[in-house]
């Protein structure tokens, strides 16, 4: 018996090790890099200085592209229902910029956002 869990302790190891050491991702729908994704939906919404969802929760993306125009605008990369952006909370996204948010990094929850005034912002999500 002694035995029996000795050598399930030591396959279990060996898992762990090999998962580690061969970089195994246990994120959800992270596409590679460097390998080519497809645009699944794009808009162009016009956001306000009210907190309000950007991208719905998505069980299938690679990244999330967001333009803005000539506001800056706060993200939040959540579900929660805490995590709401303000206009001192979440990730700060410059005026007139273009950022691509990997789902390796960033995942695929909601992505809520708070503008500082309304604007239109173009979006994207790759897949």
């Amino acid at each position: 018996m002694k035995k029996t869990f000795i050598t399930l302790g030591l396959l279990l190891v060996v898992a762990v090790m090999s998962a580690v050491f061969t970089e195994v991702k246990f994120s959800q729908a992270s596409a590679p890099s460097g390998l080519k994704s497809t645009v699944a939906t794009s808009s162009n919404p016009t956001i306000g200085t009210t907190a309000g969802i950007l991208f719905a929760t998505s069980t299938n993306c690679s990244s999330r592209i967001i333009t803005t125009s000539a506001q800056p605008i706060m993200l939040t990369f959540s579900d929660n229902q805490g995590k709401v952006p303000t206009g001192s909370f979440g990730h700060l996204q410059g005026a007139s910029t273009t950022v691509a948010y990997d789902s390796g990094i960033y995942g695929c929850n909601a992505v809520k956002v708070y503008a500082f005034a309304s604007e239109v912002v173009t979006i994207t999500e790759t897949n």
